[in-house]
């Protein structure tokens, strides 16, 4: 049985905020990653940011993550 991709919103610079086609895999990685900011931020963390990931070996890939907030408070 084949059923059509959920709609998620896209927000990298590839996207530039427009609706992409996402995955069942792709909403539980926006549901980790949600939950991952929202404890952080009611931990008191400073969590808004540009953060660079960088792995060792060379084989797995760097990766730069930009949290924004979006009301402004």
């Amino acid at each position: 049985m084949h059923t059509q991709p959920e709609t998620v919103r896209g927000t990298d610079r590839e996207t530039d905020g427009d609706a992409v086609d996402g995955e069942a895999s792709d909403r539980t990685f926006e549901s980790e990653l949600e939950e991952l900011v929202l404890r952080a931020f009611g931990d008191g963390k400073e969590i808004e940011g540009v953060w660079d990931l960088e792995y060792d070996p060379e084989e797995l890939p760097n990766w730069t993550v930009t949290i924004d907030r979006k009301d402004r408070i």
